[in-house]
């Protein structure tokens, strides 16, 4: 991992704590956790307070994410709205944790300038053992801390302003006048600074988890769950909830059929598919991580167009047996004449490698994340849009694919993944 970490392909874009105020105030979470101090002088946080460098000193990924449920964060500036989660159970923590953030900026932009903000996200289970743990998992509530109770102090004073308000000559009650100038020198005039976020309760959208070796939830708004991962039989099957569908990862058709049904994918599309450029970018990869394989010694950054057809034409029967890459080149030829070729009696696990989540569907990242197990050899969107997989996938890689990957990425993703995201979503990356 080493050479993901000098690329900044993992641990990249993160927030630096080195200043010793910012330090002690970490340490005062860590604290308020029950946890021990860091003796680190400087290390990096992410969206939810997640340190690498810390977790590798206590020993221990999750410190802030005891038995994989109600996570706790740890918020030291306002910045950390634009960082990735790094390591998380659920994938939902990241929306959770940008919701939060974008619903309470001001509040937060003024706690942090004084204090440190942490807490946990909490709901009413607190271990996962059956598939009910994760289903019954529908609202979750941020609870919040502060190392100099500023928060709390707030809240106090707003309750004692609630009482002032409500009772008839309060003005009058020299105990309860006392109260409020006292906290009012702690946190201000709160009917003006904004200092209590006032939006802590969120509903879990759809999402994966780690648990049971992967599990998509996909929840509609009329109330159905479906569920998608990998066993054929899974032991889960025999929840005691029962109000939810199954559907294998290794049944394509199912997950097609459910995706276009549910309006989460969209149709085929020639124009999007030549102008992004996905089919001859999943072409390239397949055929030079192919290369890779079959002669470990290869440089596949410096292979030419020319010594990559001649290794295609030498080995077009191994190449061609899964059926992908006659498949992708079908497609090619056929874009270049703006003609999609029959795809009727195509297999799904083929049609599901060309088709994008509906831009207008809010569960369009889950769902790229889950269509990039339908091009698994394509590293390139598994590191924009399913980065665990990703460093699941390298760890297994000869070192010159392995070289050819980084390369990649960092010479043409890092500086067009805003057109790349464009390209997958139709927005910008948030």
């Amino acid at each position: 991992m080493e050479r993901l970490i000098d690329n900044a392909l993992i641990y990249g874009a993160m927030f630096q704590v080195a200043d010793p105020y910012m330090i002690k105030r970490y340490n005062t979470a860590l604290e308020g956790f029950g946890l021990q101090k860091t003796r680190l002088k400087k290390f990096v946080i992410d969206a939810a307070g997640y340190s690498p460098e810390v977790a590798k000193e206590f020993k221990d990924e999750d410190y802030l994410n005891p038995y994989g449920i109600n996570r706790r964060f740890i918020i030291l500036s306002p910045e950390q709205e634009s960082l990735p989660v790094v390591y998380h159970q659920f994938s939902s923590t990241y929306d959770l944790m940008m919701a939060f953030f974008q619903k309470n900026a001001e509040s937060l932009r003024t706690l942090t300038l004084k204090d440190v903000v942490f807490g946990e996200i909490e709901n009413s289970t607190f271990r996962i053992e059956t598939i009910d743990d994760i289903l019954s998992i529908r609202e979750v509530e941020f609870k919040l801390r502060t190392g100099g109770q500023l928060f709390e102090k707030a809240g106090e004073l707003q309750d004692l302003l609630n009482r002032f308000f409500a009772v008839k000559d309060s003005w009058q009650d020299n105990d309860l006048m006392h109260e409020i100038l006292d906290r009012g020198k702690l946190v201000g005039d709160i009917r003006y600074n904004n200092i209590v976020p006032r939006h802590t309760g969120f509903e879990l959208p759809s999402f994966w988890t780690r648990y049971f070796d992967g599990i998509y939830v996909f929840r509609d708004n009329n109330g159905d769950v479906t569920v998608i991962a990998e066993p054929e039989t899974p032991d889960f099957l025999s929840s005691q909830l029962g109000d939810f569908s199954y559907i294998s990862l290794n049944d394509s058709e199912a997950v097609y059929e459910f995706l276009i049904s549910s309006g989460r994918i969209t149709g085929f599309e020639p124009e999007w598919l030549k102008s992004s450029g996905l089919v001859d970018l999943r072409s390239e990869i397949l055929v030079r991580s192919s290369i890779g394989k079959t002669d470990k010694k290869t440089d596949l950054i410096t292979l030419n167009q020319n010594q990559v057809r001649n290794w295609i034409h030498r080995n077009l029967d191994d190449l061609s047996q899964d059926g992908v890459f006659p498949f992708l080149t079908r497609v090619q030829k056929g874009l270049l004449n703006d003609v999609l070729p029959g795809l009727k009696n195509t297999a799904a696990a083929l049609k599901l490698m060309i088709v994008r989540a509906n831009p207008g569907h809010e569960d369009r990242v889950l769902v790229a994340r889950l269509l990039s197990q339908f091009a698994p050899f394509d590293f390139y969107t598994k590191f924009a849009v399913n980065k665990q997989a990703f460093y699941d996938d390298y760890a297994t890689l000869e070192d010159n694919i392995r070289d050819y990957v980084v390369n990649k990425i960092t010479r043409t993703y890092f500086p067009k993944r805003k057109q790349y995201w464009e390209n997958l979503f139709a927005e910008p990356e948030d």
